[in-house]
């Protein structure tokens, strides 16, 4: 009896594994392990201390292949990245961008997560910088609408905003279904390894098959779950950079750099030379003699010639 049921659960795990083969809609999946490390971590702090965030609006019902009545209606899923490329004063370019930061901080972690924030040259002539953040979608919307007002206020403008939507429906659901399969199938597969009595060889097939079975299970959970991070929240990216005047001295910086540094390069050079003048020296000392030595040898060989001629 043992025998028939673990030969049975084995098939059924291979035929799920087949099922499991690789196909286009589940290398859609594979790419999200990219992000799941900071998504993740964001979308589990936000959804256990706030309420989650309203549901996407449905999808148009299909119609079923007979030819009947619609199918079950399934809510689209969608993740919304959103980027602005932003044009600032120089000397208002470190402040603006400090102030976004802080606009996300006060929100909550459970809000807005700051992923990356970078400021380059914050008290020079020309900084630069990017900050990258996920949200809530009201927050992020919240944020959007007082943007160009905030900019303009610091003396900037918006050079460019670009947003972009990826449709996570068929990934989410078909990962759901294949996790809720796996699922069934581990708690048979640990019914089975409770009630086997039969050979150790029968126990040691079906905890191999258990493990890799968990494994999968592990995997695909993450994978949902940065997806639904993705889903829940939104990821906003703004870049900074200078505005530059026609008549500025940026201009100008290689030649006044250059005069700033004479003084330093022409130490460098007299050093080199040196250095030059150091290594060469002991050289020389060996060669000039040479090269008299050999000098006389010739002149006397000529006039040995010389004087042997009638």
């Amino acid at each position: 009896m043992c025998f028939r049921q673990i030969a049975a659960v084995a098939a059924f795990a291979l035929a799920l594994s087949a099922c499991d083969a690789p196909d286009s809609r589940d290398q859609g999946l594979e790419p999200a392990y990219e992000e799941a490390a900071d998504q993740i971590t964001v979308g589990a702090a936000m959804r256990s201390s706030a309420p989650p965030p309203p549901p996407p609006p449905p999808a148009a019902p299909l119609p079923s292949p007979d030819g009947g009545g619609p199918q079950a209606e399934q809510a689209v899923l969608l993740a919304y990245s959103h980027n602005y490329g932003l044009r600032l004063p120089a000397r208002a370019l470190a402040q603006v961008h400090r102030e976004h930061q802080e606009a996300c901080a006060a929100a909550g972690g459970n809000v807005c997560r700051v992923i990356n924030a970078t400021i380059n040259d914050p008290d020079g002539e020309r900084p630069s910088g990017s900050l990258d953040i996920r949200a809530r979608p009201d927050w992020i919307e919240t944020f959007r609408a007082g943007l160009a007002a905030e900019v303009d206020d610091a003396g900037g403008n918006i050079q460019s905003q670009n947003t972009s939507v990826d449709d996570l429906t068929t990934q989410i659901v078909d990962g759901e279904a294949r996790l809720r399969a796996q699922t069934a199938l581990r708690d048979r597969l640990q019914t089975l390894l409770e009630t086997n009595d039969g050979p150790m060889t029968d126990v040691l097939a079906v905890e191999r098959e258990l493990s890799r079975v968990q494994a999968d299970i592990d995997a695909r959970a993450s994978v949902i779950a940065a997806l639904r991070t993705r889903v829940e929240t939104s990821r906003l990216t703004l870049h900074y950079q200078p505005i530059v005047s026609q008549t500025s001295p940026v201009r100008f910086n290689p030649i006044m750099e250059a005069l700033a540094d004479f003084t330093d390069t022409l130490s460098q050079g007299v050093a080199a030379v040196i250095l030059f003048v150091a290594m060469i020296l002991p050289w020389l000392l060996l060669a000039i003699p040479a090269i008299f030595l050999i000098r006389w040898l010739l002149v006397r060989r000529k006039r040995r010639k010389a004087a042997a001629k009638p």
